[in-house]
């Protein structure tokens, strides 16, 4: 059996808690979604609650980037692929998959010659701290929920009244990823108010508190499928960036130990020297060293006390910019962790 021919490529979170389930194969059916190739397709349900699920890339296009046919997700961190890269690349320049119709068929073609190992070990194996906090430790089933009703959204589902509607909260299923995240209250409010008067109710009400929450789940809906499902292959969806945003207040986030008062500089040049950093944190308190680490581009600015580094990194992080470079700013760690005498471990 070949995964992608005989089954598809999919993450846990897709397949479900179910370890059996059936599946519907159908030989060169669709067209990839990313790269317009056609490819046997597979669709199945996850739960007797989650809707029905499809793969909707190519097993080539994602074996290019080690995720899942069906979400996108990258297949051992469980996060959207743009923030595994972003981490992984840690600052350098992102690589470009091709474009053109020609040089992209070729690629894929390549992919689909080569081995699973041979194409996986350009990503299975690197790792950084920062992603292993990020990644997810267990399945996030919500991703598997039925859709929303638009007719529900717009106050005019008939099916709700008759009890068959396959969507939410028609259905019964009164759990809302799209709110959850960003509008914690307003997601609150909703929950309890379906567990109270019902989906009909809710739905005939015109009150500006309810207008307001189905506001922000038809925003949840708006834009091309097609088009996410790209820009979520590509890393420019709306997910990743918040993923990304989170992953830098990380960095700014002071650590634990009050005795860690090292800045980690990494992305540098070997045109940085010891007086261009000086220059541009001598500003925020007095410095005890700094410590230069050729062979990754790094340094390693230590103060001598811990309020000048909370103060250089509020302000230089994002904003660090030496001899034309934008360079990246984090905590260290404290070297004692590493069994050594003087702190500027690597970056926390």
């Amino acid at each position: 059996l070949e995964s992608g021919v005989d089954f598809p490529i999919v993450c846990e979170v897709c397949l479900g808690p179910n370890p059996y389930i059936r599946m519907i194969k159908q030989v060169n059916h669709k067209e990839c979604k990313v790269s317009g190739r056609i490819f046997n397709s597979f669709r199945w349900r996850p739960g007797s609650e989650a809707r029905y699920k499809e793969t909707v890339i190519s097993p080539e296009v994602a074996r290019a980037k080690g995720v899942c046919q069906c979400c996108l997700m990258d297949m051992e961190y469980n996060l959207p692929v743009g923030v595994r890269d972003a981490l992984l690349r840690d600052g350098a320049a992102k690589e470009e998959l091709p474009q053109s119709g020609v040089n992209q068929s070729y690629y894929y073609d390549q992919i689909a010659k080569q081995s699973r190992e041979d194409v996986e070990a350009g990503y299975g194996k690197m790792s950084s701290d920062k992603l292993m906090k990020m990644a997810r430790s267990s399945p996030y089933y919500d991703r598997n929920l039925p859709k929303l009703c638009s007719f529900w959204l717009k106050g005019a589902c008939s099916r709700v009244v008759e009890g068959s509607c396959p969507f939410r909260p028609c259905c019964g299923t009164f759990r809302f990823p799209e709110l959850a995240s960003s509008y914690q209250d307003l997601h609150r409010k909703l929950k309890d108010m379906l567990e109270k008067d019902g989906a009909i109710k809710v739905m005939r009400e015109k009150s500006t508190e309810v207008e307001e929450i189905k506001e922000k789940l038809k925003e949840s809906q708006r834009g091309s499928r097609d088009q996410n499902i790209r820009d979520r292959y590509h890393g420019t969806d709306q997910l990743t960036s918040k993923y990304i945003d989170k992953a830098d207040k990380m960095d700014v986030e002071p650590p634990a130990d009050k005795e860690v008062k090292t800045l980690y500089v990494g992305t540098m040049g070997v045109n940085v020297s010891d007086k261009d950093l000086r220059d541009k944190f001598y500003a925020y308190g007095e410095i005890l060293n700094i410590n230069f680490a050729p062979n990754s581009n790094a340094a390693f600015v230590t103060y001598t006390e811990r309020s000048a580094a909370e103060e250089a990194i509020a302000k230089l992080h994002g904003n660090l910019v030496v001899n034309g470079m934008k360079l990246k700013i984090m905590w260290g760690k404290s070297a004692r962790k590493y069994g050594q005498q003087t702190d500027g471990g690597g970056p926390g």
